[in-house]
């Protein structure tokens, strides 16, 4: 049996990495739109005495990291037939990807996981939470009622949007933390994706009194699957981006408004949103939260200068071990003056011992030091080690990615 870990050499090879991704999650749903914005270069695939039998991809986002753009790489389309699983060919084309990306200068890789057990093994860490709601908007009022005076909201297809709404969403995006720059193949696979094929999808956008985009829904109406016959709706929002409190404020009552709807979803919400807090009654939104995006740590001197910090300190982190990328190993000095960071390596005694999930983790600001030491997942030398990589490494926004890919 001959092995062999390479990209897809054509976009003939690439159709058959599209029909094995559809195979191993059941579904051939927006594939045709993933292959057209798939390089051959930017997969890893496995051959097996020339069969592709495992695939993975790695698209090159730019994300940001507490308000400053990382290049990293956005792992894909991760699957092997199975009559070919346990044989480690996943673990041989991720060290494959990884060396990768090492190579491209990408010092952090993320991914949303369909199981987080696979990736686990392979250092990546929680990097965010993952929120939805989903609630009758006749109960969802607000606590103080309304008062956006002289706001408007403005009605678009969203063929037609574009231009509008990416002003606002840059400005919303450029402070944050972990949301991808975006492409116009991005918005329209992912942000302007119908959650069925052919419904349209609409985009509100809120201006203020003097006239300006200051937000905007994006969202499907749809009929009630068990009563299509009464005329009742379900509105699925992929996204809403508000500037101010005003802005939200008038995009949420306008979502309210559509008196045929019983129910709406929100499929990606901030962790922070504020709708728990302005509510009369937020257990209306039946929000729940589960693990969404995964982030392993590529190389860890790129990683530590790539991001802004919060509060200016030195630690010495050791990452006594990395197998599927050595070069990490060791004990590095993070120092940060003026919340710019440098790196160096060294030999002496660490103040933190971690693993490189837990790593990942603490630069994207999700856990913080404290956490994962209460945890059992972290060694510190003393407590003020602790409050010290506590600070540091907090970050403004908590970290959300809107965008699946």
């Amino acid at each position: 049996m001959t092995i062999e870990i390479r990209p897809c050499a054509d976009r003939d090879e690439l159709r058959e990495y599209g029909r094995i991704v559809s195979y191993v999650f059941a579904s051939d749903d927006g594939m045709e739109d993933e292959l057209a914005a798939t390089q051959p270069d930017w997969t890893v695939c496995a051959f097996v005495d020339g069969r592709m039998v495992s695939t993975l991809g790695v698209w090159p986002f730019t994300v940001r990291l507490n308000g400053s753009p990382v290049p990293m790489g956005g792992v894909t389309a991760v699957g092997t037939l199975p009559n070919y699983r346990r044989r480690g060919l996943l673990r041989r084309t991720m060290q494959q990807a990884l060396e990768t990306m090492h190579e491209r200068r990408q010092p952090l890789a993320i991914l949303w996981a369909s199981m987080a057990a696979i990736y686990q093994r392979f250092g990546y860490g929680l990097a965010s939470t993952g929120v939805t709601y989903r609630f009758d908007p006749r109960l969802a009022a607000l606590a103080n009622g309304a008062d956006a005076q002289g706001w408007q909201v403005e009605l678009f297809a969203a063929v037609d949007a574009l231009s509008v709404v990416k002003p606002v969403f840059i400005e919303w995006a450029t402070p944050r933390n972990l949301v991808i720059h975006r492409s116009a193949e991005l918005w329209r696979v992912s942000t302007f994706r119908p959650p069925k094929k052919g419904l349209p999808v609409h985009v509100a956008l809120a201006r203020d009194a003097a006239g300006t985009p200051r937000g905007y829904a994006v969202y499907s109406a749809m009929t009630v699957d068990h009563q299509p016959d009464e005329g009742e709706q379900e509105l699925r929002v992929n996204e809403l981006v508000a500037l101010d409190a005003a802005a939200w404020t008038t995009l949420w009552e306008f979502l309210r408004s559509h008196d045929l709807a019983r129910r709406v979803e929100f499929r990606a919400v901030p962790p922070d949103d504020p709708a728990p807090e302005l509510l009369l009654e937020p257990r209306v939104l039946n929000r729940r939260t589960q693990d969404a995006v995964w982030m392993r740590v590529v190389d860890v001197p790129a990683a530590f200068t790539a991001r802004p910090y919060d509060a200016d300190g030195r630690l010495a982190v050791r990452l006594a071990s990395d197998n599927l990328c050595p070069w990490n190993e060791g004990t590095w000095v993070l120092e940060v003056d003026g919340g710019t960071a440098t790196v160096r390596s060294a030999t002496l005694e660490p103040d933190l011992v971690v693993t490189p999930a837990v790593l990942a983790s603490l630069i994207a600001g999700h856990r913080s030091a404290t956490f994962h030491a209460r945890a059992g997942r972290l060694e510190a030398r003393d407590p003020r080690v602790l409050a010290l990589a506590d600070a540091m490494f907090r970050t403004t926004f908590e970290p959300f990615c809107p965008n699946g890919f």
